[in-house]
């Protein structure tokens, strides 16, 4: 300390010894003064004072990319990115202001904006224009919520100061120098910035870690850029492409730029004042004026596409995209074509769209077109450097994720499912939702927004889980790097009665979700050990009899509305409910993907298949009655009728191995040596065959098109093979000549000075 005082002592009268011979004064240059003139004027002065020439450091928005900076005004990454350059004019990195110096000035510009809040309420009632231009709030607010210790001393003390008055570290009040004149004496020269401040606060060791910021792992904050207003955004109509437009009934949403002209902080202080205060007590209405076409919510191809989502579709594998919050934003955040909500986006909505519209005949043909309005916009947004992560953008990803899983197009679903777990951690939301990483909230979360929040995260869990389980790759997402709350059960929101399937029961998805996650990490569990561990056949058995066994005690500890036998199957009313049945499709899934590999070798997974195939006989029976067909089967349905097929084609091989190796007296397998399959439960199986091969490739090829693609490429294969038997056959009369060979294995033998050996035949030449 007294080494700090001795310098600050040394440096003052160095500034007044310069003041008196007329040099230039150290107080801050004039609002006028651009970052050239600064650095101009310091290079001035350096030479004047006699002090070496500090090179400029890198601008703010370069150290904050971690690119490097070419140390011009504007640089080169700021014009590119066209941003504002920041000029840095001293080196703060290895400064460290007291607590009590901080607050003191948190103290003061709060006292500022206070008077300054209460001028223009008084010259301009109720403009939050105004406001919001004079950037009146930001540390009232963070004051409020964290509630530094100032007092009315503080504040009286800070309205005496003038505007050449500055603070030191103890609070006290310091006068600047009086104002020198120039070298030449005739007029004063305007005041650079120097960057060696005489008045600066003496420098203290922080002790104290710095704190997380909004989920990133670094203090700072993630490397990323907040988007910037701008005039002319791409329309979504021109997303479209050439060969396929919408019809003429569909008139789509533009971005656009408010007419006011206002900034991205007024649409936030709006929505700000239409957030979800409590579930319980909210009403969805629509808001829409009747006749608008301009606007998605009154558009009935939309309106009918998102009903059949949420009534045959939900919760399933969308359990993320939760029904009330995503409405409540659908119905009353239009008016800025949605980019003031915080649970729908325009991506969002077409997403959901090109799933939802699958379902009925009469709109399959403009799936296709909003799934590429999606897409197209969501490419968009995630490969724009200046986005900012949102959680519309995750849902709408695994949307489209879901929508290639139908298609038959793994790669694209395992690319998108990808990006919507790595935009999901960027914006940090595995972590609690109170430090998610977004761009458009500024105020606090009500409880209800929390809940959702975590219904969202634990619903992007059993998605990325499902659709590894589907490709057979390793999960992403895992409880144990996951901090955020458990799901709780939500209610049903007034006005969202057109979006809900007519059940006999409440709909309950907390409890369901908590169950499936516990199903996952069993999954997560024997995976590794069955399918990457490298053990023999017998290891993986026995690992395989351990899981069956987990996944049986699983199902019995289960409460009683979630668990079903034969006769809850059988009622049409209950097997054929959407918000029940998915919980058991899943459990189906899970059984056959792991017992299908291993039925060749294990008589207990030949008996797990048999009994999961006839209670899927009898769902599948029951749907087809209720619903005339299979228009709205759900994703879960299309791959759990492609695993029963794969099963019973295994079976079958394995009936055909088995009564040839009966024939033959010989066990060609040592784990299976006896077989459950008589004689009726073949014909069974080959009924069963039939039965799951007709509703696979002919009653969901409408609405899905992965057995379609399965079809010409098992066509395609047969092609192929049928070409090779032709060709095999038309070369079965050429006789290949061995002279070439023979004069070959003679010069080698002639090289190395092999003897013949008069035992082979021939003298060890081929035979021809």
């Amino acid at each position: 300390m007294n080494v700090n005082m001795t310098q600050q002592q040394q440096g003052s009268s160095n500034a007044q010894e310069a003041g008196n011979n007329g040099s230039i004064d150290t107080v801050t240059s004039t609002d006028n003064e651009g970052p050239n003139d600064n650095v101009e004027s310091n290079a001035q002065l350096f030479g004047q004072l006699g002090l070496p020439k500090r090179k400029r450091l890198a601008c703010t928005n370069c150290r904050k990319r971690r690119k490097k900076c070419d140390l011009s005004y504007p640089c080169a990454s700021c014009v590119r990115l066209r941003i504002d350059c920041n000029v840095n004019e001293e080196d703060l990195r290895k400064k460290r202001y007291s607590s009590s110096y901080v607050k003191s000035l948190e103290g003061h510009v709060a006292y500022l904006e206070s008077n300054l809040k209460t001028l223009i309420d008084k010259v301009y009632p109720n403009n939050i224009d105004m406001l919001n231009s004079m950037n009146i709030g930001d540390v009232i607010s963070g004051l409020v919520n964290n509630k530094p210790e100032y007092n009315k001393d503080t504040l009286n003390g800070f309205s005496k100061l003038n505007n050449k008055d500055s603070i030191t570290t103890d609070g006290s009040i310091s006068k600047p120098p009086h104002s020198a004149l120039s070298p030449n004496g005739a007029k004063s020269v305007p005041n650079p910035i120097v960057p060696y401040r005489i008045r600066s606060p003496p420098l203290e060791p922080e002790k104290k870690r710095k704190p997380l910021i909004k989920g990133s792992l670094y203090p700072e904050g993630p490397v990323i850029y907040k988007p910037k207003a701008t005039n002319s955004v791409l329309s979504v109509s021109s997303l479209v492409s050439n060969n396929s437009s919408p019809s003429d009934d569909i008139t789509p949403s533009f971005h656009q730029t408010p007419k006011d002209g206002n900034n991205c902080d007024n649409v936030d202080i709006e929505s700000d004042k239409q957030r979800i205060s409590d579930l319980h007590t909210t009403v969805i209405k629509r808001t829409a004026p009747v006749g608008d076409t301009n606007s998605l919510n009154n558009d009935s191809k939309i309106l009918e596409s998102l009903s059949n989502f949420y009534k045959f579709l939900y919760p399933g594998h969308f359990i993320f995209v939760h029904r009330e919050s995503f409405l409540y934003g659908f119905f009353n955040h239009f008016k800025n074509n949605y980019a003031d909500s915080h649970y729908c986006s325009l991506e969002l909505i077409y997403a959901m769209s090109a799933i939802g519209s699958r379902l009925s005949p009469t709109l399959q043909d403009m799936s296709e077109i909003y799934y590429e309005m999606s897409k197209t916009t969501l490419l968009n947004i995630v490969f724009d450097e200046n986005s900012a992560p949102k959680i519309t953008t995750v849902q709408a990803l695994l949307c489209l994720a879901f929508y290639e899983l139908g298609k038959g197009s793994n790669q694209l679903a395992w690319y998108f499912s990808g990006l919507a777990i790595r935009v999901g951690y960027d914006m940090g939301f595995q972590l609690d939702p109170q430090v998610w990483y977004t761009d458009d909230i500024k105020s606090k979360l009500t409880e209800s927004e929390l809940k959702i929040r975590s219904r969202i995260y634990w619903g992007c869990y059993i998605a990325d889980h499902f659709i590894c389980l589907m490709l057979g790759r390793t999960s992403t997402l895992s409880v144990s790097n996951s901090t955020i709350p458990e799901s709780d059960e939500l209610p049903e929101v007034n006005g969202t009665e057109e979006f809900r399937f007519v059940s006999k029961h409440v709909l309950q998805i907390s409890l369901p979700l908590k169950n499936l996650i516990v199903l996952s990490r069993v999954v997560q569990i024997f995976t590794s050990k069955i399918f990457i561990e490298t053990d023999d056949i017998e290891q993986k058995v026995e690992y395989l009899n351990n899981f069956n066994l987990q996944v049986f005690n699983w199902r019995q500890s289960l409460p009683d509305f979630l668990k079903w036998n034969k006769n809850l199957l059988e009622d049409e009313d209950v097997s054929t409910d959407p918000t029940i049945s998915y919980f058991w499709y899943y459990y189906y899934i899970v059984r056959l993907t792991f017992n299908k590999p291993f039925i060749e070798d294990c008589t207990e997974s030949q008996i797990v298949v048999i009994e999961i195939l006839d209670d899927l006989q009898t769902l599948f029976n029951n749907f087809k009655k209720k619903y005339g067909g299979f228009n709205k089967a759900t994703l879960y349905q299309l791959y759990v009728c492609l695993l029963a097929i794969n099963c019973l084609k295994k079976l079958e091989e394995q009936t055909n191995v088995t009564a040839n190796s009966t024939v033959s007296g010989e066990i060609m397998n040592p784990i299976n040596e006896t077989s459950t399959i008589d004689k009726a439960t073949r014909l069974k199986l080959d009924e069963q065959l039939k039965f799951f091969n007709n509703i696979f490739y002919r009653c969901l090829t409408p609405a899905y098109q992965l057995p379609r693609k399965l079809q010409e490429d098992t066509d395609y294969e047969f092609e192929q093979e049928k070409q090779d038997l032709i060709q095999m056959s038309s070369n079965t009369n050429y006789i290949h000549d061995f002279s070439l060979s023979n004069e070959i294995d003679d010069l080698i033998r002639d090289l190395f000075g092999a003897v013949p050996n008069p035992n082979l035949p021939n003298n060890g030449n081929p035979i021809s």
